[in-house]
């Protein structure tokens, strides 16, 4: 017997589908927190673009490691509605993997956009006469995040659109349709901006995938 057919005979009403859709209703509230908390800048050179990037060392780690941390509670709530659905079915587990794989390439975002770059701007800010060599390093974490964060959004709109298509089949047209719409929304308008690394475009992408969530966690809650 395979692994999705053991998990499907299972009865559902083990799985606490209500406290998962609770949590899966609050990672994307949190989403949008976090969100809202992202550090800004305002530095017009590179030596004062250190200095922010230092001096807001703690807020990007908060919120780009809590992005992180909603990521990991919004894959194991998926896990949870894939199960719902049926991990039997090609679309569900389509969903699931697409939705996996854009976690990955998200969080390798986050942890050089919040993490990895802040660290290097604190160690080269107090040392003006290497500041050639933190620019090299900034240029190359910019270039790998302009690829990793619409990347991992297009695979979250790809998963997104192919459980609307699942959830549309069970009969459920509207929350189907809305996911179709909305998936493939985000990965052709991701795809058009991934050299360009539109910043409003990225943060529509992470309000979209927040939406879906507390979506899917209202129909967890409903059982």
């Amino acid at each position: 017997m395979t692994l999705a057919a053991t998990l499907d005979s299972i009865p559902a009403e083990r799985a606490p589908l209500r406290s998962i859709g609770l949590v899966t209703i609050a990672s994307g509230l949190a989403a949008f927190g976090l969100l809202a908390f992202h550090p800004g800048g305002a530095a017009t050179d590179f030596a004062n673009v250190l200095k922010e990037e230092a001096a807001n060392r703690l807020a990007d780690a908060a919120v780009h490691g809590g992005f992180i941390a909603v990521l990991a509670v919004q894959l194991a709530g998926y896990a949870a509605f894939a199960r719902r659905l049926g991990l039997g079915r090609g679309a569900v587990i389509a969903g699931l993997v697409f939705f996996a794989a854009g976690a990955m390439f998200l969080s390798g975002s986050m942890l050089a956009d919040g993490l990895m770059t802040p660290a290097i701007a604190a160690r080269y800010v107090a040392h003006p006469d290497k500041i050639e060599s933190a620019r090299v390093l900034f240029v190359l974490l910019g270039t790998a995040i302009s690829f990793l964060m619409p990347i991992g959004l297009m695979f979250q709109g790809a998963g997104i659109a192919v459980w609307g298509w699942a959830l549309a089949a069970d009969g459920k047209r509207l929350a189907g349709a809305f996911g179709m719409i909305l998936g493939v929304v985000l990965v052709a308008a991701l795809g058009t901006t991934l050299l360009a690394m539109n910043p409003m475009a990225m943060m529509a992408g992470i309000v979209a995938t927040a939406l879906w969530a507390m979506l899917m966690g209202a129909m967890m809650l409903r059982g």
